[in-house]
């Protein structure tokens, strides 16, 4: 029985924590879609506790834990994946940030160099 609380507990923690930084927008919809689907899996187990034995035998794995285990190597999988795509997006956002600036500054140094032409 506690076994279930918790899992269902968890698994609407997460749902709900992704939906409430989506409404904040501090969270793009495409992360909330992945929080989502590792949600949803705790959230079945929360309702169905028997469902990894019932997976292992349908899949032929002779012991549950190893369904937990090829579960939680997936979790793990989807979390770098996430981490890969924030960090190369940080990178795009460094770099884009870089150019602004050396923009910026060829134009400030274009402009001192030439006399005004909207002075009256």
């Amino acid at each position: 029985m506690i076994r279930t609380i918790v899992l269902l507990t968890l698994g609407v923690l997460l749902l709900a924590l992704a939906f409430k930084r989506l409404r904040q927008r501090r969270l793009k919809e495409r992360y909330v879609l992945l929080f989502a689907l590792l949600g949803l899996p705790f959230l079945a187990l929360g309702f169905w506790p028997d469902g990894v034995v019932y997976l292992s035998d349908l899949l032929q794995i002779e012991k549950p834990t190893l369904l937990v285990l090829a579960l939680t190597v997936f979790v793990v999988l989807m979390l770098l994946e996430l981490l890969t795509l924030v960090s190369v997006q940080d990178q795009k956002l460094t770099r884009l940030a870089q150019d602004v600036a050396m923009l910026a500054e060829r134009i400030d140094r274009g402009k001192a160099g030439e006399p005004r032409t909207d002075v009256e």
